[in-house]
């Protein structure tokens, strides 16, 4: 191709010469078109030999992961070691698919996080910071190869493109509140494996403890019970952008309509009681009041009708549900009075407004509740400790986290009945607590806290607590699709509405 302009170029200079004797001009035009070409070519070639490094970002990286792990038939072809190949980069993004669990059950998990060396497996097995390995027979790297797979992670673990995995959702993300390790992880929803960590620790105090989190916009928003803040985190980078302390045991958050009001209630870790939520305006993230009530109580659960503009909120200790106007902030005369001590810890609102549903954990059940007339309309039973609630948007089926018995309860409405019509489990569950819902209802997203250790990782890292896990269930089939690895003590989790 270069050889067909180069011969095209000189009948240009030739012409020029015969018409012109301005030779200098005739000689820029000619070499100028040399130069471009050839600059042209380079480029070609260079993105030919990027192609060639197996997509990998540099052919040091190619070397090991696709040289070493992937040649040695560890991690390659169609059956590689725990589903996980490193043939080429989209492989080794999209983690592992077969990590052996126990009883021939599997599950997945992420191997590499972009700019997080610490927390990408992979790093922490080169490292040797995986206690008793229950597989461990790939080749031992050397230190300057451990150098360069950490620089790589570290610098964004980029492509061939020059591309950070992920940086680019091509769908939605969910944010998860991991407690214990003072982390929110954020998952990518087409490959459903952890894309990044941010880490919350701002070395100021022994612990933050995020303990919800929620999303509007171009950002998502955290509560920090440990360290009474809320904390609002643009998407894009991960960047903290603005911080409101005083808020105590920093709770539960829901957003308004327009994403212009945060309601902030009291996290269920707390030891106190309490007789207040909060309201933050998010935009310049100032107290915009904070709603006392006349009883101490355990104010937890809230349910927001955006709609109607009206905010639920649970006082479990006393039994009793508050409806606040939202347009003045007030607490209205209406309200649920429940006779039996049912504690109810999580509502949710239907989104047509109609009905309020509440997981009463001391009963163990799914209380329905008509929100027009405050009358208590079914009970519906459950396992023990139901927490976390999500429904469906037509508002068919009502999802329960029962956290003491490891599974998720579905509940079917079918007119103006409810009842419960199957039990999701999976043997990963452990303690499941939050829940939420895609926005097409095609998939479920649950957090198992496993904080008894009942689910104990194929690999455990050294001075790490018990890791939890996120239960990725197909709504359509109601069983449990994918199970993920997160860290340590997740709480809130909030699937991004596109």
């Amino acid at each position: 191709m270069f050889f067909v302009y180069f011969i095209h170029s000189k009948k240009i200079f030739e012409k020029n010469m015969k018409k012109s004797n301005n030779y200098i001009s005739a000689l820029f035009i000619l070499l100028s078109l040399s130069l471009l070409l050839t600059n042209c070519t380079l480029v070609e070639s260079d993105n030919q030999n990027k192609a060639i490094n197996y997509e990998y970002e540099t052919e040091a990286v190619a070397n090991i992961l696709n040289g070493t792990c992937a040649s040695s038939g560890c991690h390659s072809g169609s059956t590689p070691s725990d589903g996980l190949s490193t043939e080429i980069q989209s492989d080794i993004m999209s983690g592992a698919f077969k990590r052996p669990y126990q009883n021939g059950l599997y599950y997945s998990g992420d191997v590499v996080i972009p700019y997080n060396v610490e927390k990408s497996l992979i790093m922490q097995f080169v490292k040797g910071k995986i206690q008793s390995p229950t597989s461990y027979n790939h080749k031992i790297l050397s230190s300057g190869q451990i150098a360069t797979l950490s620089k790589w992670i570290g610098d964004g673990a980029k492509n061939y493109k020059d591309e950070v995995p992920f940086e680019t959702p091509s769908s939605y993300r969910v944010y998860v509140c991991n407690s214990a390790s003072e982390n929110i992880s954020t998952i990518d929803g087409t490959k459903k494996v952890v894309s990044s960590i941010k880490s919350l620790n701002d070395d100021t105090t022994f612990e933050d403890t995020p303990y919800w989190v929620e999303e509007y916009g171009d950002y998502y928003y955290v509560t920090l019970s440990t360290s009474n803040k809320f904390i609002k985190i643009r998407k894009s980078d991960n960047s903290v952008v603005a911080s409101l302390s005083g808020i105590a045991n920093a709770g539960i958050i829901k957003i308004n309509s327009n994403g212009t009001r945060a309601y902030i209630s009291h996290a269920s870790t707390s030891t106190t009681t309490n007789n207040s939520i909060y309201i933050i305006n998010t935009t310049d993230m100032t107290l915009h009041k904070e709603i006392v009530f006349s009883l101490n109580g355990f104010y937890h659960g809230l349910a927001l009708d955006k709609n109607r503009k009206l905010l639920y909120v649970a006082d479990a200790n006393n039994n009793i549900i508050y409806i606040i106007n939202t347009q003045n902030n007030l607490v209205i005369n209406a309200r649920f009075s429940l006779t039996t001590n049912y504690y109810p810890v999580f509502i949710e609102v239907s989104q047509d407004g109609n009905y309020l549903y509440a997981s009463a954990k001391n009963t163990n059940e799914l209380l329905v509740l008509n929100a027009g007339s405050q009358a208590l309309v079914s009970r519906i039973s459950l396992l023990l400790n139901p927490m976390g609630i999500s429904i469906s948007k037509n508002g068919d089926k009502i999802y329960v986290a029962s956290n003491g018995s490891n599974s998720i309860d579905v509940i079917t409405k079918s007119g103006n009945f409810w009842s419960k019509t199957n039990t999701i489990s999976h043997p990963t569950m452990s303690m499941p607590f939050a829940i939420d819902i895609t926005n097409d209802d095609s998939y479920l997203y649950v957090t198992n806290q496993n904080l008894s250790g009942a689910f104990v990782p194929t690999y455990k890292v050294i001075g790490e607590e018990n890791i939890s896990t996120i239960s990725i269930i197909n709504t359509a089939t109601e069983s449990v699709e994918k199970v993920i690895e997160v860290e340590e003590e997740a709480y809130g989790i909030v699937v991004e509405k596109l």
